[in-house]
């Protein structure tokens, strides 16, 4: 057991998202906050998550509001060079954009000798989703996105990380 195991996650995704959002849609997303939640569940109007396994169990959510996602989809789906106007497309735009953001973080996590496996994303759009106090730690990172050059808010972005209690 690794004492510092959340610390290690929690510097390594605060580094892998602003990176992924600089380098593929040219937005910078500045950490606004982090730390320990106790949230007894979550309900986002978009949130993917994203679950791996390994020698560490979690779940990652990748979550925002509707004007977040408004603002975003464009982007991304211009990344993935992909028509953002279908409603089935953009569903599975986010989920795709949350798993290679998750992919980043468990590359990463690989690289200091940890075996993980992500699975596959799935789509909690406007859900209830409990979170068990008793069987994960929680922590939340709060990301604000602005377009790089005309310094535009883009809103803001929710990762919730559970990771597995031992």
């Amino acid at each position: 057991m690794d004492p510092l195991l959340d610390e290690k996650f929690i510097l390594t995704i605060s580094g892998v998202l602003p990176e992924y959002f600089h380098k593929t849609l040219l937005i910078t997303a500045e950490r606004e906050a982090y730390g320990p939640s106790k949230n007894e569940g979550l309900c986002y109007e978009n949130c993917t998550c994203v679950g791996f396994v390994g020698d560490i169990n979690g779940k990652m959510y990748l979550a925002m509001d509707g004007y977040t996602k408004l603002k975003l989809l464009p982007k991304i789906a211009k990344s993935f060079q992909v028509d953002p106007t279908s409603q089935a497309h953009s569903t599975s735009i986010m989920m795709e954009f949350a798993n290679q953001i998750a992919g980043k973080l468990i590359s990463e996590m690989k690289l200091g000798r940890y075996e993980i496996d992500i699975e596959s994303p799935d789509n909690l759009n406007h859900k209830l989703v409990p979170i068990s106090k008793e069987k994960y730690r929680q922590y939340i990172l709060i990301f604000n996105l602005k377009e790089r050059r005309g310094e535009q808010y883009l809103g803001r972005l929710y990762l919730v990380l559970l990771l597995e209690k031992f």
